[in-house]
This record gives C-alpha cells, sequence and structure tokens, in this order.
C-alpha cells in the first residue's frame, strides 16, 4: 500500500480527513499525522509518505514552507493543499512547487477521490516502471555474471558493464562455488524453501554475487580464499540438513587474482561436480580434498615447468609434458581427475608468468581458449599437446631477456650437465653473452661466483650418489665429472667438511 500523511492545525479537520473516504480501497495508508508545520515537516522527512494532504495556513511555518524546505532535503512524494483561502499568490506558489491538487475547504468528497484516484495512477504507473528498470538491471547483470564464468572474449566490454552497473570486483581474490541441491523429504520445488535455503547458505558471506544456471546456484565469492569459503558454506550446509533433512553438494574451484580469470575457476568447479556421483556423502569438494580422497602425482612439474619456460628451455619443457603425460597414465587417471589438474595447474602457472611479465602479456597466447580445448580434448595425447604448445609459444613471447631469467637457465643447464666440465666461457657463447659481463651478471644474481656454484651443484650430486647408490668413490667422482679423484676429495671436503669415505659410512 502507498504512505499518506495529513499535516493539519486542527485535530478535528485531521479526524474528519481520515474518515471522508475509505483509504484502503485506494490502497492508501495513514502512516502518520502532522500537528503543525515543523512537526510535519520532521514526520515528511521520517516517514518518507508518497501523498501528503498538508493545510496551508499552520502555526510557525506555512504549508508552502513545508513544501519548499522537504523539496530542498530530497524529498519526492506528492502533495495535495487543502485550505480555506482562495488566494491566488498561495496557488502560484503551489504551482511552482509542483504541487499536485489545491483543494478549498469544505472539501468535497467527489473531488478528493477524484484526485486521490489519479495520484494513485501516477503513483502505480511510477512503481510499474521503477519495477521495469529494475528488473531490467537485474536481467543485465546476470547477463554480466553468465558472461563472465563462459570465456567472454570481449573483456572491455565486461569492464565498461560492470562499471556501468556498479558491480564491485576490486577484490584480490576470487573463486566460484557451484551448489547442486539433493533430494528432499519435503518438495524442493516450493519457491519459499528455494529462497529460504540461498539465504541460509549465504549466511556470513561477504562480497558474495548469485546466479542460476541449470537450476545450480552459482556463488561468485570476492576478497576470500576458497578454503575460507568452504568452511562458511559446509558450516551453513550442515545447518540446512538439520533443517531439511538434505543439503547442497558443493563443488568449489581454485582462487585467481583477477576478475577476468573468474571463468577459469567457474570451469575447476564444473569438473569437480562430476565427482558428486562418486563422493555425494561428503557433501563437498575441491582440489585440496580430492587430493586428500585419493593423493595423485603430477603437481610438482607444474613448479619446475614454469621454471623452465621461464629460462625459455624448450627441450626440459618437452621432458615434462611428457613426464605429466606418464604420470597421468600410469596413475590410471579418469579424464575429469587430468582435466582438473591440468586446468587447476595451469592456472596458477599463468597467474605467476602474468604477474611477471606483465608488460609482455598481452602477447601471451589466449588462456580462455587453451582452457576451453582442454575441456573438449577427446584424449590425452590431444590435450598434452595442447598444453605443449601453449607452453612453448608462452616462452617464446617471454624470451630470456632479464637478468633473473638468464640466470635461471644457467643454473638449469648446470643442473642437467654438472657431469660434464663446463666452462662459463662455453656457456657465454651458448647464450649470446660476452663471458665476463655473464660472469658478472651471475654473481650478481646469485652472490657467488660461477665456478663455486658449480662445484657445488657437483658435490651435491656427488653425496646423493654416496648415499643412494653402491658406487665405488672413484666412480662417484667420474660420475659427478670430477676425472681427477684427489681434486673431488679436496672438493669434497671443502663443501662438506668431511671426506666422501666419511660421508658415506657416517650413520
Amino acid at each position: 500500500m502507498y504512505r499518506l500523511m495529513i499535516i493539519d492545525d486542527e485535530p478535528v479537520v485531521r479526524e474528519g480527513i481520515k474518515q471522508l473516504i475509505s483509504w484502503e480501497k485506494y490502497n492508501f495508508e495513514i502512516c502518520a499525522e502532522g500537528i503543525d508545520g515543523k512537526d510535519g515537516l520532521r514526520k515528511v522527512l521520517e516517514f518518507s509518505p508518497d501523498l501528503v494532504l498538508v493545510d496551508v495556513k499552520m502555526p510557525g511555518m506555512s504549508g508552502i514552507e513545508l513544501i519548499r524546505d522537504a523539496k530542498k532535503e530530497g524529498f519526492e512524494g506528492k502533495f495535495i493543499i487543502l485550505t480555506g483561502y482562495s488566494d491566488f499568490e498561495f496557488a502560484r506558489s503551489a504551482v511552482s512547487l509542483g504541487v499536485r491538487a489545491y483543494l478549498l475547504k469544505p472539501i468535497d468528497e467527489e473531488e478528493l477521490m477524484e484526485n486521490i484516484q489519479e495520484v494513485r495512477e501516477e503513483l502505480d504507473a511510477k512503481k510499474n516502471l521503477d519495477d521495469y528498470y529494475t528488473l531490467s538491471e537485474l536481467m543485465a547483470r546476470r547477463e554480466v555474471l553468465n558472461r563472465l564464468l563462459m570465456h567472454a572474449e570481449d573483456k572491455e566490454t565486461l569492464r565498461k558493464e560492470i562499471k556501468l552497473y556498479g558491480m564491485d570486483f576490486n577484490y584480490h581474490s576470487f573463486c566460484i562455488a557451484i551448489l547442486n541441491r539433493k533430494e528432499f523429504y519435503i518438495d524442493a520445488n516450493d519457491p519459499l524453501v528455494t529462497k529460504e535455503m540461498e539465504g541460509m547458505i549465504g549466511k556470513n558471506l561477504m562480497n558474495v554475487d548469485k546466479i542460476t544456471i541449470d537450476d545450480k546456484l552459482i556463488l561468485i565469492c570476492k576478497g576470500s580464499s576458497y578454503q575460507n569459503i568452504l568452511k562458511t558454506l559446509i558450516r551453513n550446509n550442515d545447518r540446512i540438513k538439520q533443517r531439511y533433512g538434505e543439503g547442497y553438494f558443493i563443488a568449489i574451484g581454485h582462487d585467481v587474482a583477477n576478475w577476468e580469470d573468474i571463468c577459469f575457476s567457474y570451469e575447476c568447479a564444473r569438473l569437480l561436480l562430476e565427482y558428486e556421483f562418486l563422493y555425494k556423502e561428503l557433501d563437498a569438494v575441491s582440489i585440496d580434498i580430492l587430493n586428500q580422497i585419493n593423493p595423485k602425482k603430477g603437481d610438482k612439474f607444474y613448479d619446475k615447468l614454469c621454471d623452465m619456460i621461464e629460462i625459455g628451455d624448450t627441450e626440459a619443457i618437452e621432458e615434462i609434458i611428457q613426464n605429466l603425460k606418464n604420470t597421468y597414465k600410469n596413475e590410471l587417471m579418469k579424464e575429469s581427475e587430468i582435466k582438473i589438474l591440468v586446468i587447476h595447474n595451469l592456472v596458477l602457472l599463468h597467474s605467476v608468468i602474468d604477474h611477471k611479465y606483465e608488460s609482455k602479456k598481452d602477447s601471451f597466447p589466449n588462456l580462455d581458449q587453451l582452457l576451453v580445448g582442454i575441456k573438449e580434448a577427446d584424449n590425452l595425447d590431444h590435450l598434452m599437446e595442447m598444453v605443449l604448445n601453449y607452453c612453448i609459444e608462452t616462452t617464446k613471447c617471454i624470451g630470456v631477456s632479464t637478468s633473473d631469467a638468464v640466470v635461471k637457465r644457467m643454473l638449469a643447464y648446470m643442473e642437467k650437465n654438472y657431469n660434464q666440465d663446463l666452462k662459463l666461457e662455453n656457456i657465454a657463447k651458448m647464450l649470446n653473452y660476452n663471458s665476463a659481463y655473464l660472469g658478472k651478471i651471475f654473481k650478481k644474481e646469485t652472490g657467488e661466483s660461477f665456478n663455486n656454484v658449480y662445484n657445488k651443484i657437483r658435490i651435491q650430486n656427488a653425496k646423493r650418489l654416496l648415499l643412494e647408490t653402491d658406487l665405488k668413490i672413484y666412480q662417484v667422482s667420474q660420475q659427478v665429472g670430477y676425472s681427477n679423484i684427489d681434486y673431488f676429495y679436496s672438493k669434497f671436503k671443502k663443501y662438506v667438511g668431511i671426506s666422501p669415505k666419511e660421508f658415506k659410512h657416517k650413520d
């Protein structure tokens, strides 16, 4: 109902107006009364009625002054003036202030009803228009959220629309949770139950946008890690189960740092949702939970892969991808598991590379297209070939230009070829650097000389061979590139503090 307020300094007039017509019939309820101009102004601003019936002549403040001051304070309701004075100046002032009607006392019931009916029609029209614009904006916002989740390519248009609709995505972390309702002992299609459940599941969650896709509730969570979000969702889900017997199955994607990457977290959550059939009793699944249930190898390769991309070692990249493929096969991993892990690790890798080489990120291969390709891949060979191509293209875009990347490549080469007689001059030639300059870069980045680091790598591997194999000491010396056994002994004692023999036979 619309809210009506009556302001007149005569109680009998106020009471008469209340009894004059059936206000409920016109969809009005009387929310307050004002006993004079000042009291009326205070209550107008407090109760914000849709329509005010106000007398012109009142002690302390006239009706015209009240209307003028209320308008100055931003009040947007309508006014009808009731007065016993047929005064042209009052009428002119009323018109200039946008007063809806100017009625003389004694009030004609039919004239009042006619004006009230017109005001109601105006208010109805405004409400319908407001509802239309609200609905249109809600639909537009929902469309923006939907495109955020679906790998929308035109990020610049999305950025403008996010700003246009006042949507807040100024956060450092985002993740997506997909909630699928389980079976209930009551009618789960009841809209009141649905609304209440959605309210309960979102309790104590700040900065969350909601959207429904394929009858599943999607939560776009901002500003908190997926681990913290999941803890809250599980607590809330337990309360729902206590009330309704069953709750949601929750699949949550990993964190991403930018709103542009929300689609990656969503894709991960979608793949995780496939585990509902296997792990329905858990009520929730994430990368962490999945790894606890069924630990798999492979993640360690991605840290190494990131390094190899940075230093531009394409041979090492190919070797890592092949090892990953072998691991997935040997572990007899399911298609959805492989895709989840690949997407998860690629997004992390992408975030690291993107952050470190921000000036070059526009030239990097399109991760969105890769993830779509991974999702649609029908065999492991094709999937890993796409990952390999992405890594190779990324390393080409980066190049080996920074000191950090150059030294990383040197260290990787030394680790791989420590058993050879490596010389700084030869490595400098391979990297197209002056050897003296390369030596300075190396020492600046590592704090040590090339030869010192090279010997440490050799001795570290010698320690490993002495502990893990039955090789003789002279054989270990040769394995790590020292042809002179005495020289090997001296270097080993320098870096380890004891001889190779003592090291081999200690506890």
